[in-house]
Order: C-alpha cells, then sequence, then structure tokens
C-alpha cells in the first residue's frame, strides 16, 4: 500500500524496535497459549482472514446484504483465501462455539448471521496487543485503543484491514520466508514462540510448542524439519553441551521483525482510515 514501504523503514530504523517487535511477539504468543479458541480456531492466516471477512459482513447497516455462509464462502474463493467446503466447516464450527448466531431477517429466504461478543471480544485482544505496541512508535496506537468499544470505529478499521488483502496481497509476498509457517496450523504461533524467546537463546521443546498451541508434535517436528533445512531456526540435540531444543536463527528473527513491523504500520493505516471515517481524524 502506498507510503508503506517508508513507514516500515521508520520503524526498523529505531534502536529499540527489536525490543518492540519482541514484545508484541511475547504478548501475542501469551494470548494463544493454553487458548482453545484460539489455538484451534484462529491459529492460521485463512482463518484469521474468514474471521474478519465475518466482521465486516457483520457491521454493514442493515439495509445491506450482511453475513451469509453463502456470501462468505464467495468472497472466500474470490479471494483464494480457502475453499468453499473449509468456510462450511469453519462457520459451523464458529456455531458450535458461540462465535457467530442466526440473526432474524426480514427475507425469509436469507439465512443470516451476526458475530458474537465473544468473537469480537478475541479480536479485540489481539488489536489491542498490537496497538500497544503501536503506541510506543506512533499516536494512532493510543487513539486505536481508545476507540476499541466503538462499532462504526471497528467497522472502519475492519474495512482497512481487509484492502490489502482485496488487492491481492499476502504476507508471504513481501517475507517469504514465512510461507512454511503462515499457512500451517498454529505455525505461526510457533514462530512468534521462537522470536519471543530469542535473545535468551534458551532453546524451546518440541513437546512444549505442541502443548503451548495444541497441535500435534509430529506435526509441530514436520515444521521444525523444514525451518531448519530453511536455515530459519537451529535444533540441538544431547551432542550439544548438554543443550536440546530448537533456537530461533537471525533469518528468522529478521524475517519476524519484518512481519511486526508491517503489521504495526497496517494498524496505524487502519487506525488512520478509521478516525477520518468517523470524523475524528
Amino acid at each position: 500500500m502506498p507510503g508503506e514501504t517508508e513507514e516500515r523503514r521508520r520503524l526498523r530504523a529505531r534502536p529499540d524496535f527489536p525490543w518492540i517487535a519482541r514484545q508484541a511477539a511475547i504478548h501475542l504468543a501469551t494470548a494463544y497459549r493454553g487458548n482453545y479458541l484460539l489455538t484451534r480456531v484462529l491459529n492460521d492466516r485463512g482463518r484469521l482472514t474468514l474471521a474478519l471477512l465475518m466482521l465486516q459482513m457483520h457491521f454493514e447497516p442493515p439495509e445491506a446484504p450482511g453475513l451469509t455462509a453463502g456470501r462468505l464462502k464467495a468472497e472466500a474463493s474470490a479471494l483464494g483465501i480457502c475453499s468453499p467446503g473449509r468456510v462450511a466447516a469453519i462457520v459451523s464450527a464458529f456455531r458450535l462455539l458461540g462465535l457467530v448466531t442466526s440473526a432474524p431477517d426480514a427475507d425469509r429466504r436469507r439465512r443470516r448471521l451476526i458475530v458474537t461478543g465473544r468473537l469480537l471480544d478475541i479480536h479485540r485482544e489481539r488489536w489491542r496487543v498490537l496497538l500497544k505496541a503501536l503506541a510506543l512508535v506512533l499516536p494512532e496506537g493510543a487513539a486505536g485503543l481508545a476507540r476499541l468499544d466503538d462499532d462504526a470505529f471497528l467497522a472502519a478499521f475492519v474495512d482497512a484491514l481487509l484492502e490489502p488483502l482485496r488487492h491481492g496481497w499476502r504476507p508471504v509476498y513481501d517475507i517469504p520466508e514465512l510461507e512454511l509457517f503462515v499457512d500451517r496450523d498454529g505455525g505461526l504461533m510457533i514462530a512468534f514462540g521462537l522470536f519471543g524467546t530469542a535473545p535468551s537463546g534458551t532453546p524451546v521443546t518440541v513437546a512444549g510448542l505442541a502443548r503451548a498451541y495444541r497441535v500435534s508434535r509430529s506435526h509441530v517436528v514436520d515444521i521444525v524439519q523444514k525451518a531448519t533445512e530453511a536455515g530459519l531456526i537451529r535444533r540441538y540435540g544431547p551432542e550439544d553441551q548438554g543443550r536440546s531444543g530448537i533456537v530461533a536463527e537471525p533469518a528468522l528473527i529478521d524475517a519476524m521483525e519484518r512481519l511486526i513491523a508491517t503489521a504495526l504500520v497496517r494498524q496505524a493505516n487502519a487506525v488512520r482510515h478509521a478516525l477520518k471515517a468517523i470524523g475524528a481524524g
């Protein structure tokens, strides 16, 4: 998006940015750790983007088509997020978990859905983590934090977050190193966890990552193997002076800092757009 490259460059040039990026990663990883809804329902790019689409449709005015499973399938397919079958499965899971529910509609042929406060609260908490980090470097962070309970602000905020995706952008275009993480079940959370512990140099275990993010050990092993081959992580064994586990390599640290910088700039732009939309900018 226009101007983002230069804004990301300025962020990363700050001496304190590595610390800010790690704090954001640590708090995101902590929010997911042990939280079933986050670790099993909203733990990859596809599901997160689908949830944003749900929120965008939810915030539409009453006369608009609103949120329906059929419309969600069409949007997700057009954007290449996931298949109609996967959308149906995710909507069913969201219903079961009380994240979406049926709503009355004047058109009885349409099976309208609405997002519940539970799903909104999950997203507010994720945005709060990023906006707190943003507040350390830009005034948009505090401005966004002050309006997270304002539905008019959130509607415009979500619109702005989705705009790059509607234009075809995907995180792996700018940060291809993370492709093996972003669309794997729990993969991005594993990357956040490794990045957050990188300064200490203390290895984390496959079993610990599997427990934290509710995925199988074999699944973590597969991600670790691919990331090791790509030079993103190092795996220690008993022969390494008693050390055992995995740590982030500089290549992963750099990729995660670029990802956090991108996320913070996107948050800043979304806040600016939303403030202008509600007449507060």
